[in-house]
């Protein structure tokens, strides 16, 4: 069943049931206070004409009352009985006198009952009773007691009609039912588009996820703009989407520079296997000269080293990645200089100036990965100048954020902006030709952007062709001392 079929059967029973239930309970109490207001009243009425009766007792005759042959007594009771015992409304009461064994003395009821008579039989000695007896499919209410009269017992016996409620009651009922399926009418239209516009946005998010599972990560949740729960349902679906998308286009991306790696990294390893397996087939034959045999073992070894050279740096690759760095209180000016001092001679063969204008500042880091770090990129940075080009190292103390912004910038080739964000992956070369004829891998960037990552290091690369790349690294408060 359908979400909307179930808010919608639910409530409208729980109405029914609940209204049915209250409707019922009011009728049945509003039928027993009326009832028990006519049993009162008729108690009441019973006392009076009671009363009536021992008020008129001085004109019994003073002999011994012989209820059975006395037609005066009959008489008198019947005198008594019409004519002071009428109501308001000019009507005679419904009145049976009994003798104390049950024998008929007068009666001026019209009602025929051939059951056995309780009130009769029961009847007490000051202590009125009543019974409710259905007598040809109407009410009648019976109150009784006995009465002493000169001495002598008397069964007193009043009845009235009170079908008239019972007839209210069904009234009651039937007005409550024709109510009752009226309102149940409206609350069915009512909840149907309660129901339905309730669950729309629930039936549109269902139908967004099946797209989306489907594979289709465009689809979003619209509609919504309350700030309900069913908003903040939506907006969440919305953001948790966004997340996945993202986290698709990552694993895309991660796949694709896996492959990317896995491809570089079996072509670096299999160019020089080439090499080296076809020079040492030619020199195996055994008839080459001399140059030949001395070209043959220069490539050799000069394939060998470059394998030896992507072995130590892969390795330092994973040990970056895989070991706990050795963290300690550093100069950032004195690892500039220490990498001004290793890469001197590629400085001066080139002809390129290092402007230097920073304000040293001291961090905790492992200080062999940071002068790695600044080498790496200083060495690209040198690879892409030309001769008598200038690259300038500026750092400064930001107060703000609490920060040490270091920039490394060159006039260099620059890179393409399509290529910036594959620049750190393994093996990845923006200009190819250029980097083997440095001796280059392309690993060196990798190698930078694994110690940024184990030391909190915010690496940012800006570039344009032919105008040059700049280097932005961020020690954070956390590397700052």
């Amino acid at each position: 069943m359908k979400f909307w079929k179930k808010i919608f059967s639910y409530s409208v029973m729980l109405f029914l049931i609940l209204f049915n239930g209250a409707g019922i309970i009011l009728i049945e109490k509003i039928h027993s206070d009326s009832l028990e207001t006519v049993i009162k009243s008729t108690i009441d009425r019973y006392s009076n004409i009671e009363a009536i009766i021992y008020s008129n007792t001085d004109y019994l005759v003073d002999s011994d009352i012989d209820i059975e042959n006395s037609v005066s007594n009959k008489n008198w009771l019947e005198i008594i009985i019409n004519g002071y015992s009428i109501d308001y409304n000019m009507v005679k009461p419904n009145i049976e006198i009994y003798s104390k064994d049950n024998k008929l003395i007068m009666s001026n009821s019209n009602i025929k009952i051939d059951e056995v008579r309780k009130e009769i039989i029961h009847a007490k000695k000051n202590e009125r009773s009543f019974l409710i007896r259905t007598v040809n499919n109407k009410k009648y209410l019976f109150v009784s007691s006995i009465i002493n009269l000169k001495n002598t017992d008397f069964k007193f016996i009043l009845s009235t009609n009170i079908e008239y409620l019972y007839i209210q009651k069904i009234n009651n009922y039937k007005f409550f039912l024709a109510l009752d399926i009226v309102i149940s009418i409206i609350l069915a239209i009512g909840m149907y588009i309660i129901s339905k516009k309730l669950t729309d946005p629930i039936v549109r998010l269902s139908k967004t996820s099946k797209d989306i599972a489907n594979g289709d990560y465009t689809k979003r949740v619209m509609g919504n703009k309350n700030n309900d729960e069913i908003g903040v349902l939506e907006n969440n679906f919305n953001i948790m989407i966004d997340v996945i998308e993202n986290n698709i286009e990552e694993l895309k991306y991660m796949n694709e520079s896996k492959q990317r790696f896995i491809d570089s990294l079996n072509h670096e390893i299999k160019t020089p296997i080439t090499s080296i397996i076809g020079y040492s087939e030619l020199l195996l034959k055994g008839k080459v000269s001399e140059s030949t045999k001395i070209k043959s073992l220069t490539y050799i070894n000069s394939e060998a080293k470059r394998l030896e050279v992507l072995n130590s740096t892969l390795l330092k690759l994973i040990l970056i990645r895989e070991e706990k760095i050795n963290e300690e209180k550093i100069s950032i000016k004195e690892c500039i200089i220490n990498t001004y001092s290793s890469l001197r001679y590629k400085f001066e063969t080139n002809n390129i100036n290092l402007k230097i204008d920073i304000e040293d500042e001291y961090i905790y880091a492992d200080k062999q990965l940071i002068i790695v770090l600044l080498t790496n990129i200083m060495d690209n940075s040198i690879k892409a100048s030309n001769k008598d080009d200038n690259i300038s190292v500026s750092g400064k103390y930001i107060k703000d954020d609490k920060s040490y912004i270091l920039k490394i910038k060159d006039n260099g080739i620059g890179i393409p902006e399509e290529d910036i964000d594959k620049i750190l992956e393994p093996f990845y070369m923006v200009d190819k030709a250029r980097s083997r004829k440095n001796n280059g891998v392309g690993l060196g960037l990798s190698i930078c952007y694994e110690i940024c990552k184990v030391h909190n290091i915010i690496f940012n690369i800006n570039s344009k062709v032919d105008l040059g790349t700049e280097v932005i690294l961020k020690f954070s408060k956390e590397n700052k001392s």
